[in-house]
């Protein structure tokens, strides 16, 4: 869609003077040039967006993405699991857009909740724009693009904190690649040209192949429909005859492969993005916690990154990370994670917050997983080697250091 439209212009038919020429030597002056409406509304609902990113809790999709940042920021090119302290291996949370926020961290010095931040109001432009572009190759109507953006304003007010930046980047780039494929698709031969027109030209071919796998790597379920966007382009707007293209065509689809499988953290067409099991693997949510998360600053204030924390608070789990700690057990462990060693970890947790188990046990879990810190709801036992530190008035929560002595 056009940024900016014309106001409406005199028939170009018509003398001068019944245009009512006004300039100072009796010519018509020019056309007064407005922004469109899209211009004005997608810039409010940017403006307020972003700004509530940055009042969104690190909960949920946020708290990760931000770990995710934090594990790059320590190690770039071996990072740990976002919430385990282990090495990763093959985690499908390491994607393009992943390191793009890792080198941005490093670069800037911004930590993993502010590069999270800074990344969702990148990604809402970016989608913006998308939107812009494909329903100006569409339509003409330039109020077609202003109705997308009452769903979407209130898709993500309604809970900021669930926000997922990689599927909403991945969306974003989705409609930028169907508007790139229905320019290209569209292109007609030259007047004159001897044969039909080539479409795709090969560096369009490979550019919109590489973005095919650019999605697949960030978020595979949206790249099925994007192909499937792409291929319905192509088959409703070539103007020329496809058996010519095919080639050029199939090229892109070799590319968007090979991206996705060379890509050197995990392959991508085959890393799982989700436990077999679900989330029965970890801890449950703990009751009498809010399930948006609170900020946890009082906890987090305490926590140097790099520790392990005991938790089954979910909400924790996630705010602690974003800030650079590791939990001993992850409500939904990652998918690389050995199943095994999910399984134990759980165990472990679950043992060491059972009233029951010998102060013995205790210490033996917390030495083997290198555990010094304890965030306890209201409901759970203080053990006898661990001394409080903070606490939150919301919920009765509190955070524990325990003794190595």
């Amino acid at each position: 869609m056009p940024l900016f439209s014309a106001a409406s212009a005199p028939p170009s038919d018509l003398p001068p003077a019944t245009t009512g020429g006004d300039g100072p030597d009796g010519t018509t002056r020019p056309p007064l040039w407005l922004p469109s409406p899209y211009l004005v509304l997608g810039g409010l609902v940017w403006a307020v967006l972003s700004a509530v990113a940055w009042r969104a809790p690190l909960c949920c999709e946020a708290g990760l993405q931000a770990a995710v940042v934090e594990r790059l920021r320590v190690n770039l090119l071996h990072p740990a699991f976002p919430m385990t302290d282990l090495p990763a291996v093959a985690s499908a949370h390491y994607s393009p857009y992943a390191l793009l926020q890792g080198l941005a961290a490093r670069a800037t010095g911004l930590s993993g909740p502010s590069v999270v931040a800074v990344a969702a109001s990148v990604n809402l432009l970016l989608l913006l724009t998308g939107i812009g572009r494909l329903t100006r190759l569409l339509t003409p109507n330039r109020w077609v693009p202003v109705l997308v953006l009452v769903p979407l304003a209130l898709i993500h007010w309604a809970d900021p904190a669930r926000w997922s930046a990689p599927s909403t980047f991945a969306v974003a780039v989705t409609f930028h690649l169907w508007a790139w494929t229905g320019h290209a698709a569209a292109r007609a031969a030259d007047p004159g040209a001897p044969r039909p027109g080539r479409t795709p030209r090969w560096a369009e071919a490979v550019g919109i192949g590489v973005l095919l796998g650019l999605v697949l790597l960030v978020h595979p379920p949206t790249a099925v429909g994007a192909a499937i966007g792409c291929l319905a382009l192509i088959a409703v707007r070539t103007r020329t005859r496809i058996r010519p293209t095919l080639w050029r065509w199939a090229f892109g689809v070799v590319c968007a492969v090979t991206v996705a499988a060379l890509w050197p953290y995990y392959n991508g067409l085959t890393a799982p993005r989700t436990p077999p099991e679900g989330r029965t693997t970890g801890p449950p949510a703990t009751e009498g916690v809010r399930a948006a998360g609170e900020p946890y600053a009082w906890a987090t204030a305490y926590v140097p990154p790099g520790e392990v924390v005991l938790t089954d608070s979910r909400p924790a789990m996630y705010a602690l990370a974003g800030h650079g700690a590791y939990v001993l057990a992850d409500a939904l462990p990652d998918a690389g994670l050995a199943r095994t060693e999910r399984r134990e970890r759980s165990r472990a947790v679950a043992a060491y917050l059972d009233t029951a188990t010998p102060q013995a046990r205790r210490d033996g879990i917390t030495a083997r997983y290198g555990v010094r810190w304890l965030l306890l709801t209201r409901f759970q036992r203080l053990p006898e080697n661990a001394t409080v530190l903070a606490f939150s008035p919301a919920t009765g929560e509190v955070l524990a250091r325990v003794s190595t002595d």
